[in-house]
Parts: C-alpha cells; structure tokens; sequence
C-alpha cells in the first residue's frame, strides 16, 4: 500500500484567518522572481504547508473588498465557471450575493451553467454570457484542436470585461483558462478586483502558478483547509472556512421513489462521470463491471448526470438500455446505494460526506496519461484520501481500473465487517477536517466585504 499524506488539521481559528498578501498594485508591479522552495512540502507532511504558529500571528488582513459603488445599481459582476461542479458552486455564490446586496440582481454575468443561470435570474439584456460547455474539455487530444476557439473565447471575454469594467471578477475552477484569462485582464489594464474560487490545486504539480495567483488576484478562496494553508505561507491572500458540500450534502436523502424502485436490494450507485471525455474512457468499464455485479445478485444503478447536453445524456441512456438509471443528483443515488465505484473527481467527496465507500476509477488517453504521470508527483488522486490518517479509498488507475478488480474491491467493504469499520471510521475523521459553517455566505461576505469571519 502507498505511503499515508494526510494534512495537518489546525484549529477552525486559524483555517479561517486570511493569509498574508501584498496590495494587488505592488504585486503587479514588483519582480516576479520569487523564491520557491527547492522541494516544497505537500499538505500535510509535517512541518510542511501548516505555516505555523509565527506565520499564522503575522498574517494581516488583506484589505476590504467592498467598494464605494457596490450597492450602486449601475455596479456589475462578472462571474465565470466552466464545469458543473463549478456551476454548483457559482449558484451558491450567486445567490448568496443576491441575498447580501440585491441591487447586484440582473447585474451579474459572464460563462455560467444553468444551475448558475437560474440562480442569477435575468440578466441585463445588454450584458454579454458565455455557456460553461464551452469549456467541458479534459485530456491534451481534446484539447488541443480546441486551442483556436478557446482563444477566441478569451479574447472575447477580455474586450468584454474592459468595455463593463465589472467591479469584480470571480472565476471557478477551470484554471487553465481561468487564470489566462486574469492575467490577460491585468496586462490589458483591467485594474477592478479578481477572485479566484477553487483555485488549482498547486499543491499536487504545476506549484509554479502560486505566482499568477498571488500576482493577478486579490483573494483565493479554496475549498480544503489544507489548501488554505499551502497558499497562505506562499503568501497568497486565501481565506478558508466550511467545504461547500457540507451543508449542501447535510440533508440530501434518496427521494421515496428511488429507494422504492431499489427495496430489498444490494445497490451499487456507477458513477461514469459528467464529461464527454469521462464517459469514453470509463463507461465502458463500469458495464462490464455492471454485469458481473448483477450475476452475483447485486444491483448496479447507473447515474445520468442532470447537467449533461442532451445529445450526450441521449447516447448515455442509450448504451445504458437493458440496466436501471438515475437521471436525478447523482448524490440522491449514492445515498440509496451500499456503495459507489465511479471516476475520480467531485463525486469522491461528495460519496464521503454522505459516508459511502467508493472504489475510484481513472482511465485515459495514453498521451494525457503519460504527461500527468511525468507532471503529477503524489500518492492519490482522490482528495479523501488526503483528509486523514490513512486512505480512505482504493484508486484503481489505468490498467488496473478492471472491472474485476473494482467488483473485488467493492466486496472487500461490503462483506468484511474489519474492512467496512476501519472505512467508515475514517470517513468519520475526513468529514471532520471539512470545517463548519455557510461556504457561500462566507464566500459572499469575503468578495463584497472582505469580511467572512463567522457562519
């Protein structure tokens, strides 16, 4: 078994105080040669991305966010994602602004999904929008004949932003776009605040682009505290306090007719993923893995992601013809299920939090692999498995993804009392380290305020 790195878990006290930040004009104006460690530490190791004691005391606030016009009818804000998780968590913003200051309503806008869409409401008419599956790529071989569009995408997006002059830019997730996209803005002159929610995860490889984030941004707010942690001692002014998901997750219950149509059974929720790429390279795994659960008695269920494109939720239902599906939240249906086997990402932390055992899957182009494998230099790719004294789940990677194995694994929680008690007490452990409060209000206070202390 790999080698255990999981973060250090400081008091909520100090995961929510800001780290230290230079003023966005020295930092946009000072030498971008700055020191980085030769080896620098990942979350958790010890000694490593906690700044301690000291660093934490001599953290200053980072400067109120709240400008004189906000509150100004005439005020916009430009908001960006371009995954449905980031949708998920630009609605939670969304609305979480609209309720702090409600003269921003009809005045946000920018590239958003259709949770982020409602959430907003109507737009000003004369403000520009972007659809988020513009930018539902993933691999280098998807990417790259992309590259043109994408271009134009940006370029767009800059002429937009400097015509409105939008009193904050916010964007999420999605960092290679999104941090070209605020570096773009600051060199084209683009002086009003930018936010990055969800900020990369540096941590885990490419830790050079700490600079762009502590250069071109005014706040990053990420979602683990061990994140926080690693981004506040390289001196960028991050603010942590509760995971979204955690009260998004806090009530969700399978809906009655769910757990009708599965009574009585051995449910394992599939999870195929909410990308175009994921779903190539997985889906036909986790049939095959379908069928032999369903020679053993078991009943696989697969989840229908409510934010794919039509044309691609027609082809999943589709393929899927002959097995029971799920077209609502795909959360509703871990719940109901014993366990979960599906592609790593979001769903990971989510299964967690609703305390399911998922077996993690991750398969791909072999290029895209072989990159990832000379860029990437840590022991899991799922983030539960960071977030304790040991690894929650098993990660089966590329060649070792079979369906086999993964119907193996899924038996080892489900008919081992040991196994199963050792997993859900650590389950136990990574929900704890997910803070406590308001995820959005906090965001919300910290974008408009620069405020953000408390639920």
């Amino acid at each position: 078994m790999r080698g255990t790195l999981g973060p250090g878990r400081p008091g909520q006290d100090d995961a929510d105080r800001p780290g230290r930040a230079l003023r966005p004009s020295d930092r946009r104006a000072r030498d971008h040669r700055v020191h980085e460690a030769r080896r620098p530490d990942l979350p958790g190791r010890r000694g490593g991305a906690d700044p301690g004691p000291r660093a934490r005391a001599d953290a200053r606030p980072g400067g109120r966010l709240r400008h004189s016009r906000v509150g100004d009818p005439s005020v916009s804000l430009f908001v960006s994602c371009g995954e449905i998780s980031g949708d998920l968590y630009a609605a939670g913003l969304i609305r979480a602004l609209l309720a702090h200051d409600p003269a921003l309503r009809g005045r946000i806008w920018g590239m958003m999904g259709p949770r982020a869409e409602a959430a907003r409401g109507a737009a000003d008419p004369g403000l520009p929008h972007w659809s988020y599956e513009e930018l539902k790529l993933m691999g280098i071989t998807e990417v790259l004949p992309a590259i043109p569009r994408i271009l134009r995408l940006r370029r767009g997006m800059v002429r937009a932003i400097l015509e409105r002059r939008p009193e904050t830019v916010v964007v999420i997730d999605s960092p290679d776009f999104h941090l070209g996209l605020v570096s773009k803005l600051r060199r084209s002159g683009y002086t009003g605040r930018a936010v990055c929610l969800v900020p990369p995860t540096v941590w885990a490889w490419r830790s050079g682009r700490v600079r762009a984030l502590r250069r071109d941004f005014d706040l990053c707010l990420p979602l683990f505290g061990f994140e926080h942690r690693y981004l506040a001692e390289r001196g960028v002014n991050s603010r942590w306090k509760v995971h979204p998901l955690l009260a998004e997750l806090r009530d969700t219950r399978a809906p009655d007719g769910l757990r009708r149509r599965i009574e009585g059974a051995r449910a394992v929720a599939l999870m195929p993923g909410s990308r175009r790429y994921d779903i190539r390279y997985h889906l036909e795994t986790l049939v095959e893995t379908a069928r032999l659960l369903r020679a053993d008695g078991r009943l696989p269920v697969f989840s229908i992601a409510p934010g794919l494109s039509p044309p691609l939720a027609a082809e999943l239902r589709e393929r899927l013809s002959g097995f029971e599906t799920w077209e609502g939240e795909g959360r509703e249906l871990m719940d109901a299920a014993e366990a979960v086997a599906g592609v790593s990402g979001t769903v990971s932390v989510e299964a967690m939090l609703l305390r399911r055992y998922m077996v993690v899957i991750y398969n791909g182009n072999a290029l895209s692999w072989a990159l990832a494998r000379a860029l990437v230099r840590i022991p899991y790719i799922s983030i539960p498995n960071y977030l304790t004294d040991g690894p929650i789940y098993p990660e089966l990677l590329r060649g070792d993804a079979r369906p086999d194995r993964i119907v193996r694994e899924l038996y080892r929680y489900t008919d081992d009392p040991g196994v199963r008690a050792e997993a859900d007490r650590r389950m136990e452990a990574a929900r704890r380290a997910m803070g406590t409060g308001d995820a959005a209000a906090f965001w919300a206070r910290c974008i408009l305020e620069g405020g953000g202390d408390g639920p």
